[in-house]
């Protein structure tokens, strides 16, 4: 299983910083949150690969965007209460809910941490109602390994984010691995690629959804190292498992 836990948050979106040129630590775009309380929050989500697998394009994360995202659990996100939920919400399962995504449909995004067009950070900042016209507002993001001074934009739009991941220990102040958590292979020795196999679970995975006048949209993401279909624990299955691409780009 994924370490820490695996939570949903729902809040209002205050501030998108995408990952830009020259930003420190691993490249993670910040959904800046707060709850009915105003309590802050962050949601994290991977807009590049550890891995090297495959060349430079192993480094280049899996997506699927739905904008018009329609799946019984709406009504149950409706009536959450804004927060962290640890029971009682909706699990995500990419592998075995097929009403929840189509896996064959994502395709590989781009990081342009320079100019950021037609890139992962330009759909977040979309998906988000960022007012990019606007001058970007000073964010110090801050993890028990740094600080790092960033910018970050306003929505135009009031936007309720569902963040699914799990918790930052011991801060509790933000959740991460917003992305599939199932179907990591064990690498073989002497790769240079991150073992995540001891992440492996079903009913895990995660995902940032949003809510703009009324509409849900959804994002998916993945990496190419990771297979399908998995077992019941959320194993790749030998002599059965492969790519999520399986030889498309």
């Amino acid at each position: 299983m994924a370490r820490n836990e695996y939570v949903l948050f729902k809040g209002t979106v205050k501030l998108g910083v995408p990952f830009l040129q020259g930003y420190k630590g691993d490249p993670h775009y910040v959904i800046v949150s707060e709850d009915a309380n105003g309590k802050p929050f962050n949601i994290v989500t991977n807009v590049k690969s550890d891995s090297s697998l495959t060349g430079p394009a192993g480094y280049l994360v899996l997506y699927l965007w739905n904008r018009s995202f329609d799946h019984p659990m709406i009504a149950d996100l409706g009536t959450l209460p804004a927060g962290v939920s640890t029971s009682n919400f909706p699990k995500l399962d990419y592998v075995h809910d097929p009403r929840l995504l189509d896996l064959g449909a994502m395709r590989p995004i781009p990081l342009d941490t320079k100019d950021e067009h037609n890139d992962i950070n330009a759909l977040l900042n979309e998906m988000l109602q960022l007012d990019m016209s606007a001058d970007g507002v000073d964010y110090v993001y801050k993890t028990p390994a740094y600080s790092d001074d960033r910018l970050g934009w306003k929505p135009a739009k009031d936007v309720t984010v569902f963040g699914f991941g799990f918790l930052f220990e011991p801060g509790k102040d933000g959740l991460h691995e917003t992305h599939m958590n199932q179907g990591n292979p064990k690498p073989a020795p002497g790769s240079r690629v991150r073992d995540h196999s001891n992440e492996n679970g079903v009913l895990q995975d995660g995902a940032v959804m949003v809510e703009v006048d009324g509409k849900f949209q959804a994002l998916f993401v993945a990496f190419q190292t990771q297979l399908v279909p998995t077992d019941d624990q959320g194993r790749p299955i030998p002599g059965q498992s492969h790519p999520i691409l399986d030889g498309k780009s």
